[in-house]
């Protein structure tokens, strides 16, 4: 269902400007349909790579810790003619484990948010993801959530939550400077599985929120001139000035915040 929409800024100085109107598309119709025919047969397919790839790595040295407590535990018992069977051995050794992984988890629900802020990215700027997580988006599942399409700089880019965005430097610096937060208004898409929403320009009311996460100069570019028969030639290098962007955040209009589509993956992933 496509309908056109007219949207007014409530302040002063937006009546005198151009009306902003979007295009909403509401497509969560045809998904539904789409995910019970054929298609999401075959996405569901792609639910099953990741099986089994979190499993624990098998390591001859642990097992054999364990084969020791087991001996050890056995002939402790025969001694008390109290001899125990495998199977409660194992038992035992599975308890001990689940109190392991629950300490884990225990000590990453301490941990406060800028902690945790430092650990959902890799040293290469990615978002850090479980192996299965890897193997199920790499066979065609859907990542979910919102993704926008921005104007900054001069140019377009299509974003989702935790991109690196690289863009020329922006100015001033003393404003666009590291660790700073910063709202773009400039949106002209915003879409997810359910719904399109289609700016003429831009969507009034839709923001971005970005940091700054680096300021630096991108890699060289070797600009070579030869004349020949001339012997004359000449090497220049380029480094373009660059500012590294983090996405934190796409919201769309108030209207539209509350609607229904497919939700985000990833590790710590609301």
């Amino acid at each position: 269902m496509q309908r056109l929409v007219d949207q007014e800024a409530a302040d002063e100085s937006s009546l005198t400007g151009p009306i902003l109107r979007l295009a909403s598309v509401d497509h969560s119709r045809e998904y539904m349909e789409a995910m019970r025919t054929g298609h999401g047969k075959q996405l569901a397919l792609a639910e099953l790579e990741g099986v089994g790839k979190d499993d624990l790595i098998y390591d001859p040295f642990l097992e054999e810790e364990r084969e020791e407590a087991r001996q050890k535990r056995a002939a402790n018992s025969s001694t008390e003619l109290n001899v125990k069977d495998e199977d409660s051995l194992d038992e035992e050794m599975d308890e001990l484990n689940e109190n392991e992984e629950e300490d884990l988890l225990s000590d990453l629900d301490e941990l406060d948010d800028d902690t945790i802020g430092t650990l959902i990215y890799n040293n290469d700027g990615s978002l850090m993801r479980t192996k299965s997580e890897i193997a199920i988006l790499r066979a065609g599942a859907p990542a979910g959530g919102l993704f926008a399409v921005i104007e900054l700089a001069g140019s377009q880019h299509k974003v989702t939550t935790d991109d690196v965005l690289i863009v020329n430097r922006l100015k001033p610096v003393d404003t666009f400077n590291v660790g700073s937060t910063h709202t773009l208004k400039d949106v002209m898409l915003v879409s997810s599985t359910h719904f399109t929403l289609v700016g003429m320009p831009f969507v009034g009311g839709a923001e971005v929120d970005v940091m700054v996460e680096e300021i630096t100069r991108d890699a060289k570019v070797v600009v070579f001139k030869k004349r020949r028969r001339k012997n004359s030639d000449r090497r220049n290098g380029f480094r373009r000035d660059v500012t590294m962007l983090r996405i934190l955040d796409i919201r769309p209009p108030a209207e539209y915040q509350n609607h229904v589509h497919e939700e985000r993956r990833g590790l710590f992933a609301a």
